[in-house]
């Protein structure tokens, strides 16, 4: 897989866990690990705090991250001091993240990290720039707990989400959860050149822009939770379209079907879409349809059937399960499956 989407152009990958503790971090170091060996240097970089010794919540202990020898990171420049004669360090920037400013780094021999994420996604994006300038082969992004940012197509080219049995006790609900989630991640990129437009616009000046009658018009509101403004610019008008610069969650949608008018929606990028499944089929019901500016590539999903709660899935009935819903894209399991089996074309 990673040779293959090497090939293709992909030099960055996110990492994102569907729940807490849903061993994201233990992909991200098998990931990491084969990328290496098939000469794949890895560069790090992370959204939230990876890499400690325990939760902070229920300091349970957790996997660390494990840099291989020439490997790159950015993190706080406080975090490797710990480990000081085990890094080059490389460039200071003045991107804030939560324990300092991000320091880029080379790893001197295998050591581990504590990951402090840039706060921004303009930072995260300069990040996997400088470290993929400075060698990394491939740059992997930690994304933390339910973060989707880190699967920000604009930042980078493709994403890895984890499954994980901490999602709930029952396989139904993890399912149900799984099948959401994924639905909404691969929505389909706009194809309509106008209404392509209309979100480029929407994106550049942070406003809703509309389509009707073979054009475009931007509308006097940022946003859909702005309701009055938006329901006088709309009601009354016969719209084909509308873009949004921002988010859009159930309320928004709700705001929008009770206007009686189906329309198609574009969204920035996945990542700003927080509706449900159940609001969408609604809104697809009445005749509407939502599309992306830009889409995720979601190149995998990996499975983790063991809770760290005490309690377990069968591994190959949830990997099945799993894989029936997202199908076409590949699902495995980072510890049970051998490598031939992950990285398989």
């Amino acid at each position: 897989m990673l040779e293959r989407l090497a090939a293709e152009g992909v030099r960055s990958l996110s990492v994102v866990g569907l729940s807490k503790n849903a061993g994201k971090t233990t992909v991200l170091n098998t990931l990491a690990k084969e990328g290496e060996e098939k000469g794949l240097l890895p560069g790090f970089v992370s959204v939230g705090v990876d890499g400690e010794e325990r939760d902070v919540w229920s300091l349970r202990e957790k996997p660390p991250v494990w840099i291989p020898a020439g490997g790159l990171v950015a993190t706080a420049a406080s975090l490797l001091d710990v480990r000081g004669g085990d890094w080059e360090l490389l460039e200071s920037t003045p991107l804030p993240s939560p324990l300092g400013p991000v320091t880029l780094a080379r790893a001197r021999r295998r050591t581990k990290v504590k990951l402090a994420g840039v706060t921004r996604t303009d930072g995260v994006r300069k990040m996997v720039s400088r470290l993929s300038g400075l060698g990394a082969g491939m740059v992997w992004v930690d994304g933390a707990y339910d973060r989707k940012a880190a699967a920000n197509p604009w930042v980078t080219d493709a994403t890895v989400c984890v499954v994980g049995a901490a999602m709930g006790r029952s396989l139904d609900q993890i399912l149900q959860r799984t099948e959401e989630t994924i639905r909404i991640l691969t929505l389909p990129e706009v194809k309509d050149p106008l209404a392509r437009s209309a979100a480029e616009m929407a994106k550049a000046g942070n406003r809703l822009v509309g389509v009707r009658e073979g054009d475009t018009e931007v509308l006097p509101a940022t946003s859909l939770l702005l309701e009055e403004s938006v329901r006088e610019a709309l009601v009354g008008k016969k719209w084909a379209g509308l873009a949004l610069p921002g988010s859009l969650t159930d309320r928004g949608l709700e705001f929008l079907l009770s206007l009686g008018s189906p329309l198609s929606l574009t969204v920035t990028d996945p990542t700003r879409c927080f509706v449900s499944l159940s609001t969408l089929r609604k809104f697809y019901r009445q005749g509407g349809h939502l599309s992306y500016l830009k889409g995720i590539r979601l190149a995998a999903v990996a499975i983790n059937p063991v809770s760290p709660d005490g309690y377990a899935f069968d591994p190959a009935g949830m990997r099945a399960q799993v894989a029936r819903i997202c199908e076409p894209i590949p699902v495995f399991d980072a510890v049970r499956d051998s490598r031939m089996e992950i990285f398989k074309e």
